[in-house]
């Protein structure tokens, strides 16, 4: 779903190869066109030439679908996105276009997250995971992986997130994963949750390396606060307010409001840890006027908590 950079310098690498192999350029286009239109769609008219065959009424009858799912979803519609979704499958799956119906199937799993209806989410998600007659692209089975990660990582079952990411790393060797950093990442929060605090900077650090290379802003915040958090959890408070000060700036610059007041939140409760009140308090209320201004109920509904157990502390 994201229309970042380095997908489309991804595409257009991949352009040059229609002149070449139009068929592979056709599968190319059907594979991709559903992430990055109106954008990728025009691109790809201009890199395939005049030759190249063109999308039927079918599929662009689901990649419309698509369009306005996406749409949905990012409006916090999720039932009307997944209604969407599923219409664009059905059509893919009458014409048995492959890595549409991969990549429809894995943005109903997601949707399914959104409703917090986890036993949808997997039954999606397993459909491209299980032994089946259909040969799945590697890169829709690595994006199935994470996500099936993720789904555990949200239940709180940390081995098995694990199991899965090291699933996804394998299935990452036989295609060109875009982005491992974010894999690293998944990785260190659930050993941080386990409580091994030094693999969890083990591969934070990995992540934030390999982030940083790809020019992936977004994922080297995470790396940033994963790594300020584990600092926080070995008593390195002063490291742990850089981490999320580098981590801030980045989010500032993307505009992620919940990204914003999480790294406030740390700060606060780094400060809170070190049984300084008064900045702790300062960090806490700026974090709630960012959720508020978001309108973001559950950080809204943490921020106040810690603003409470703040002010029931004893002074320091």
């Amino acid at each position: 779903m994201n229309k970042t950079g380095n997908r489309q310098w991804a595409i257009g690498n991949r352009l040059t190869k229609c002149d070449r192999q139009e068929t592979k350029c056709y599968r190319i286009i059907i594979s991709i066109v559903y992430r990055l239109l109106p954008i990728a769609y025009s691109l790809f008219l201009i890199g395939c030439g005049a030759k190249h065959a063109t999308l039927s009424d079918a599929h662009l009858s689901a990649v419309n679908l698509n369009q306005k799912a996406e749409s949905s979803f990012k409006n916090s519609d999720y039932e009307n996105a997944l209604m969407l979704y599923n219409e664009a499958l059905k059509i893919n799956r009458s014409i048995e276009n492959i890595d549409g119906i991969a990549i429809n199937i894995i943005n109903m799993a997601a949707t399914y997250r959104k409703l917090g209806d986890k036993d949808n989410a997997h039954k999606q998600i397993d459909e491209i995971l299980n032994i089946s007659p259909i040969a799945y692209n590697p890169v829709h089975l690595s994006e199935a992986a994470f996500l099936k990660a993720m789904l555990y990582m949200d239940e709180k079952n940390y081995d098995r997130t694990l199991e899965w990411t090291d699933k996804l790393l394998s299935f990452c060797q036989s295609s060109q994963c875009s982005n491992i950093g974010k894999v690293y990442n998944l990785k260190g929060r659930a050993y941080l949750e386990k409580g091994d605090v030094a693999s969890a900077i083990s591969y934070g650090n990995k992540g934030l390396s390999l982030n940083k290379s790809n020019g992936n802003e977004a994922e080297t915040a995470n790396s940033l606060r994963l790594i300020a958090e584990a600092k926080v959890a070995k008593g390195e408070y002063s490291e742990a307010i850089k981490f999320y000060e580098d981590a801030l700036s980045i989010d500032k610059t993307l505009g992620l409001s919940r990204k914003i007041a999480q790294d406030l939140m740390g700060m606060g409760n780094t400060y809170f840890k070190q049984g300084n009140k008064n900045s702790a308090l300062d960090y806490f209320k700026r974090a709630l006027s960012v959720s508020e201004s978001a309108g973001d109920k559950k950080e809204i509904a943490k921020t106040k908590n810690m603003i409470e157990k703040c002010l029931r502390s004893p002074k320091h």
